[in-house]
This record gives C-alpha cells, sequence and structure tokens, in this order.
C-alpha cells in the first residue's frame, strides 16, 4: 500500500525522532520508551520490554495462523569526532530529500518503518490476514550479534524474520559468520636492561603471527566468499611503558566463518597454525579461545556473549524466499535476492542456531553504515514500509 501524505509524514517524523534519541550500546532506554509509547499511541495490541531492554510489539490479526517477526536493532555505533560531520548526528536534519544522523541508515530507518508498516497492516488487513506479526527492536547488537534476540525468540517463537538491514531494497538470505579469537603468550616479566632474566611475550607473539600469517590461506565457498582473517587488536601487558619485559601479549583476530565452523573447530584450527612457531615458544603459556564479553543492559540485567555468529543461508528453494521476493517484485522493486551475503546480524541465532527462516531486508546501503555523514533517502524509507508490509501480507495470508 502507498502511504498517504500523513502516513509519510508520520513516517519521516518516527524516524527523526528515533535518530534525535542517542541510543549506544547499554544506553537505549530513551529509544526503547519512545518506542513503546509509540507502538501504544497507534494501535498495537500488546507493548511490552523484556528483560534486557527490547521492545516487543505484537498485532494479531483475525484468524490464527504463523506469526511473522520483523525486528531491528536500537544501538548504534559512537559518532566520532562531531566536527567531522556536517550536521549535528543526533539532530535528523532534513537536506535534499535525506534525513542526517547516526543510525539513520543502521537501522533506525528500518526499525521506523516497521512501527509504522505493523499499525497500517492492522488497520487495513485485520480480517485479511493471519496469525500474528510482531515487531522488536533489540539491543546490544553492535556488541554482539544474536545474544539480545534469544529473550524475543524465547517469549514469542516465530516462524518467519525479517531483519532490518542496509541492503540496498535487496533481499539478503544469508551471512558469513564470524569469530573473534584470542591469542595469548605468557611469558615472565623483568626489566629492560636485563631481558635474559623473563621471558618476552611480545617476542613470542612475534614469531607466533608469522606463523600464522605464513600457514593460513582462506578458503572459498559459493555465496559465502573466503574467510577471510584479519588482525584487528595487539597490545602487551602491563602497560607501564618501555622500562620493562611485557609479561602478557595479546592479539585479537576477526575470522570469517562458514555453517560447517564450530567454536572448537575455530580453535583446534589456530592451534595448528602456530605450530611452527614452537621452537621459539619455550617457556612461554600459549592460551587461544573465542573471546566473551560482559555487560549490563539499560534495565540492569547482565548480558553475555560468545564472540562466534554462525553462518547461514536460506536455500534458494526456499518458498519462504520465493513469497517474500514475490512481495516486492509486487511492489515494482528490481533488486530481487542479492547473489552476496549480508553484514553480520541477529540472523545468526534466528536462522544459524533456531534454523528458522529468515531474510534480511532494508533502506540505504553498506556504504553508509556506520559512516561520517549518516543519511538515509526518505523515499528509500517509504519503499521500506512498503516492502515490509508487502511482505507481512504475502507471509501471513
Amino acid at each position: 500500500m502507498v502511504l498517504n501524505g500523513k502516513r509519510q509524514s508520520d513516517l519521516v517524523r518516527i524516524c527523526q525522532e528515533l535518530i534525535r534519541r542517542p541510543s549506544p550500546s547499554g544506553k537505549e532506554r530513551e529509544v526503547a520508551t519512545f518506542i513503546a509509547d509509540t507502538m501504544r499511541s497507534i494501535g498495537y495490541d500488546e507493548v511490552s520490554i523484556d528483560l534486557y531492554g527490547n521492545v516487543i510489539g505484537r498485532q494479531f490479526f483475525a484468524t490464527p495462523g504463523k506469526r511473522l517477526l520483523l525486528e531491528s536493532q536500537m544501538d548504534h555505533i559512537d559518532p566520532g569526532t562531531l566536527t567531522d560531520w556536517s550536521y549535528y548526528p543526533y539532530g535528523a536534519f532534513i537536506k535534499d530529500g535525506c534525513i542526517y544522523g547516526r543510525g539513520a541508515s543502521d537501522q533506525k530507518g528500518c526499525l521506523a518503518a516497521m512501527i509504522l508498516a505493523g499499525a497500517e497492516l492492522k488497520n487495513n488487513f485485520y480480517n485479511k490476514l493471519k496469525g500474528e506479526l510482531v515487531v522488536a527492536g533489540t539491543v546490544f547488537q553492535e556488541r554482539f550479534e544474536g545474544v539480545a534476540s534469544r529473550t524475543v525468540a524465547s517469549a514469542f517463537p516465530p516462524d518467519f524474520v525479517v531483519l532490518g538491514e542496509a541492503t540496498e531494497l535487496k533481499i539478503k538470505r544469508g551471512q558469513r559468520g564470524r569469530a573473534e579469537i584470542v591469542i595469548e603468550t605468557q611469558g615472565r616479566m623483568t626489566h629492560s636492561s636485563n631481558p635474559e632474566f623473563g621471558s618476552n611475550a611480545a617476542d613470542a607473539m612475534i614469531s607466533t603471527l608469522s606463523s600464522i600469517h605464513q600457514s593460513y590461506s582462506p578458503s572459498f565457498k559459493p555465496f559465502f566468499g573466503e574467510n577471510i582473517l584479519v588482525l584487528t587488536t595487539l597490545r602487551t601487558y602491563p602497560d607501564l611503558g618501555t622500562g620493562l619485559v611485557p609479561e602478557i601479549c595479546r592479539a585479537i583476530f576477526d575470522l570469517r566463518v562458514f555453517p560447517d565452523d564450530t567454536p572448537e573447530s575455530v580453535v583446534r584450527k589456530f592451534k595448528g597454525l602456530i605450530e611452527r612457531a614452537k621452537d621459539s615458544l619455550r617457556g612461554i603459556k600459549v592460551k587461544i579461545f573465542i573471546s566473551e564479553t560482559e555487560d549490563r543492559t539499560y534495565t540492569g540485567a547482565s548480558i553475555r556473549g560468545t564472540h562466534f555468529a554462525r553462518a547461514w543461508a536460506l536455500p534458494e528453494e526456499s518458498d519462504y524466499l520465493k513469497r517474500a521476493l514475490r512481495a516486492v517484485e509486487t511492489l515494482g522493486m528490481e533488486g530481487g535476492v542479492s547473489d552476496s551475503p549480508g553484514f553480520g546480524t541477529n540472523g545468526c541465532y534466528y536462522a544459524g542456531e533456531l534454523g528458522i527462516p529468515t531474510i534480511v531486508f532494508g533502506p540505504s546501503g553498506r556504504r553508509l553504515v556506520h559512516s561520517i555523514d549518516e543519511y538515509i533517502e526518505i523515499n528509500d524509507l517509504f519503499l521500506a514500509f512498503q516492502g515490509y508490509e508487502g511482505i507481512a501480507k504475502e507471509v501471513l495470508t
């Protein structure tokens, strides 16, 4: 359904109000309250905020049936240096048909479109649809994918999932997984004027990294591409200056993983990669593990996750995929189904762990995500609304 003038204004306003409420991971309270209040004011049947602080709105239709979940994250990364922006990142200024601000593309535009689509579906198609629509705004997605979605799936197990993401209005049917691997060398600290009295963890790490770079060769799988490996962090401890031989050196790698990878298989792979360095590691303890993060959500709840996000792909012959594609093509969108995997999303849990049919769809593109002067085109916002509404109508009939 094409939005009328008032509803177009409502959608733009909701998107702007989401952007105007800063919501870095762990600080989503203000935007969550706005979302819950908005859902109630536009006629959602039930609205709740769960243990982690996810906002969940439910719409019930005339006949029992399947449950479709539309989900987007509420949190965003830091905007960086404010003076680098042409517009205040939380101002939601409009210029040349675009709304500017942190989170505009990732993913407050998606979330605004989903929220309004849920209301319009109930208002206009209550007697024509079956089942239930759930619209959720989730916390902490930028810190670790999939963890906060566990409480959503536990309370309201979906039959189908649409995740909001900047896909240029193309349907993404999967993603590479991601593992964050920590390698830690532990030696013996001493004064740097007498290095022979200690064991230098940094020297040991140099040998370890050299072994990894010589031994690792990425492999390729159709659709997923290469399982690339990137060194992202390198630090020594204690960090007290240059007058000592470091006791500990820690390296963190980002590895893109395939569906058959597990945390255990990744750790085994890395143990094999450092085999060449074993002669230079005498007197050094080496630890290899998948990193974990523990934090508190804005509700005060403890949230903990292992940084291993499973890869997943919805089969091309999936009936759900075909129906979603038919919905967007009927609306005149020519993006179709992307032949490449998408960003890391909470699909690593819904599809990767639970096996629930999942797609990713949304306005804007990758180049704008996490960027300075992030924006979303207002016309894309309208099209995303039509896409979410159309997919829901196709799936819940």
